[in-house]
């Protein structure tokens, strides 16, 4: 929506430290995605968090919002959203000029600053490809917990079974993050092919809450698309 009228209810949520990481997180990424600079400072206090997901998504957000007060940022050239999300970081500028393995070796490197490399990651995901995918999804394997929840989150956005197998080993992995299990479901669940569904339905009594309603609804939105998929090629035959 990015009404600034939500901040001050934003900023109460995201600086009650009772609540859950996942929710507190969501707060200042919406935070980030209205891009207010009136939320800088709350943001920028926060960016020391204890709580890694909830600091680093305040290190994102107010490099974000700092990212579109710069008269330069208005002259970049970037890769069109074919999602028309809000993301936490612009895709790369001059993304023609980068090559697929480049992108990857700065989504990779746990060197480079956080923005750069979700820079990189949206540039991979407005590409699209099975090249660009498997990149992506080697990003399950590094990082931190947000930014592999980030990555689960763009390959359900691209829906590409290339990251079938990867998110799959993240779904398995009882020792992962549930904000990262959580997204791999959702996104194998976008992704929907049998394969998929299959490996869903063994996940419905996961004992991480989050992890149960996302294959919940995963399970439902498959068999909605299905449904929707079928109605629709039984009106052609029908009609012909």
């Amino acid at each position: 929506m990015g009404d600034r009228a939500a901040l001050p209810v934003l900023t109460t949520v995201l600086e009650n430290t009772a609540e859950n990481p996942m929710v507190r997180h969501e707060a200042g990424e919406a935070m980030g995605a209205i891009g207010d600079p009136s939320a800088l400072p709350v943001l920028t206090r926060l960016c020391s968090d204890p709580t890694p997901e909830v600091a680093e998504t305040c290190q994102l957000a107010v490099r974000r919002i700092k990212w579109l007060q710069d008269e330069q940022s208005r002259k970049e050239r970037l890769s069109e959203n074919p999602y028309a999300s809000v993301d936490p970081a612009p895709p790369a500028d001059e993304p023609s000029q980068l090559s697929c393995a480049q992108l990857r070796a700065t989504l990779l490197d746990d060197s480079v600053p956080l923005f750069e490399r979700y820079r990189a990651m949206f540039t991979l995901r407005n590409r699209g490809d099975a090249e660009s995918v498997t990149a992506l999804a080697d990003g399950l394997r590094c990082g931190s917990a947000l930014f592999r929840h980030e990555i689960a989150y763009v390959l359900g956005q691209v829906a590409h079974p290339a990251a079938t197998k990867q998110l799959e080993t993240s779904l398995r992995d009882q020792h992962e993050s549930d904000m990262v299990r959580h997204e791999c479901a959702e996104a194998l669940g976008a992704i929907g092919t049998p394969e998929c569904l299959q490996l869903l339905s063994e996940y419905g009594g996961d004992q991480a809450r989050v992890v149960r309603e996302s294959v919940e609804v995963a399970l439902d939105m498959c068999e909605y698309e299905q449904s929707a998929a079928f109605q629709y090629a039984d009106g052609l035959t029908t009609s012909s």
